[in-house]
């Protein structure tokens, strides 16, 4: 279990798994660069508020949350 602070300042508990994803991002990647398990540990850490999810030209991208509120 890891900790990652998000905008705000809130703390959120992140799974060893869920973490290797979030690792796994720097700036923005694609989708297809994810396995499917991948991504979709992905899609639950945009609901988590974690990552932010963009579709620009017709692709899915991933990118970390930053700054503060």
């Amino acid at each position: 279990m890891k900790l990652v602070e998000c905008p705000g300042g809130i703390s959120i508990i992140l799974s060893n798994t869920e973490y290797t994803v979030y690792d796994k991002i720097v700036e923005e990647t694609c989708k297809s660069d994810f396995t499917e398990r991948e991504a979709f540990v992905a899609k639950s850490l945009v609901s988590k508020g974690v990552l932010t999810r963009v579709v620009r030209e017709g692709k899915v991208y991933y990118k970390r949350l930053r700054g503060s509120l």
